[in-house]
């Protein structure tokens, strides 16, 4: 990473690798359900996000404070207007905090570049403007906090998508309802419902994922919670746990925008998913 200045325009530019793929990154960036995920430097996090991705749309954030650049628990609300969206390599941004004011004055703007390079992503992020040096390095503090958290997401993301490691968590139940009931008050998780109108249920702790809900196929068998493991090929990899023994529960389907899965009982008769992640 590295921090640069001119006598006329101060300006700080920062580079990261990003183990995932600009699709991926630049979803990060613009979603408002990712960004609350990542943004924000130390304890601070986003209370709300939106987003209008559009050149002339705007954005709004309002972000818990805490642990951000040395100040107190707090709230401060960021906003801008997007110049250039180039999905997925380019995004440009006015930055201005509209309730700060030892920050207030800095209306200054944002270049995020992505890059793909081996193994993920160089993000270039250059942010110009500022009016004095204090306010470009207290800028530097909080973006590359925020890069930082980004970038272990990414690690753990990439993790998940590694095949052979497990990558998601699926409750197959005879009763959502009583299930969602149990689970929201036992972890305190939250659920809503799958994009896109498919029967599915979300559970989330906080912004992140905790797993999936789903009713049993036609009504009847019986509940289970279901671990999936990622594999490069899912039809393959069922034909071959086959010919080891394994019973098949779910052929091969596809999911739109996630993938395709098949669910299988090993020799003793334990459930276990695998899961072909889509192409991007």
């Amino acid at each position: 990473m590295s921090t640069t200045a001119t006598a006329q325009n101060l300006t700080l530019k920062l580079t990261r690798h990003i183990k995932a793929p600009p699709e991926r990154v630049f979803e990060a960036w613009t979603n408002p359900e990712n960004i609350m995920q990542w943004f924000g430097p130390g304890l601070s996090h986003l209370i709300s996000a939106k987003t209008d991705l559009r050149e002339g749309g705007e954005y709004h954030f309002v972000m818990n404070t805490e642990g951000c650049g040395g100040e107190k628990s707090g709230v401060a609300e960021i906003s801008g207007v997007y110049k250039e969206v180039k999905r997925p390599t380019k995004l440009v941004f006015t930055w201005g905090w509209t309730n700060n004011p030892r920050v207030a004055d800095d209306k200054t703007t944002v270049t995020v570049d992505l890059l793909k390079v081996q193994g993920g992503t160089q993000i270039t992020l250059t942010h110009e403007g500022f009016s004095d040096e204090e306010s470009r390095d207290g800028h530097s503090h909080g973006w590359n906090g925020a890069l930082d958290k980004l970038e272990a997401q990414a690690e753990k993301q990439c993790h998940a998508m590694t095949p052979g490691n497990f990558s998601w968590n699926e409750l197959i139940t005879t009763d959502t309802g009583k299930a969602g009931a149990f689970y929201t008050k036992l972890f305190g998780w939250q659920t809503e419902p799958m994009p896109g109108g498919m029967p599915y249920t979300i559970y989330k702790n906080g912004s992140a994922y905790a797993g999936g809900m789903m009713q049993c196929p036609g009504g009847g068998g019986r509940s289970m919670w279901v671990a999936y493991v990622t594999v490069e090929n899912t039809d393959a990899k069922l034909a071959e746990a086959k010919k080891l023994g394994a019973k098949v529960c779910v052929e091969p389907k596809d999911i739109p925008g996630v993938g395709r899965i098949a669910v299988f009982e090993d020799p003793t008769g334990a459930a276990i998913g695998i899961w072909q992640r889509a192409e991007m």
